[in-house]
């Protein structure tokens, strides 16, 4: 997929206006893609997470919960 949208943003950038909407919609998922890489690369080193910690997490994030 990656490979896809970077052949595409290269196909459109050359030619458009650079605050084109479909120009900037593709380089904002690339950056996206990268952002989360770089997120489960540092999330994944952390120690596992305890039961309590999962239940807290998991109120956090349940229906109607204000985060």
């Amino acid at each position: 997929m990656r490979e896809i949208v970077r052949a595409r943003l290269a196909a459109m950038a050359a030619p458009r206006n650079s605050d084109d909407a479909e120009l900037a919609a593709l380089r904002a998922a690339l950056r996206d893609e990268r952002l989360m890489r770089h997120v489960i690369a540092i999330v994944e080193r952390w120690p596992a997470l305890t039961a309590e910690q999962r239940e807290v997490i998991a109120a956090l994030l349940g229906p109607g919960a204000a985060v």
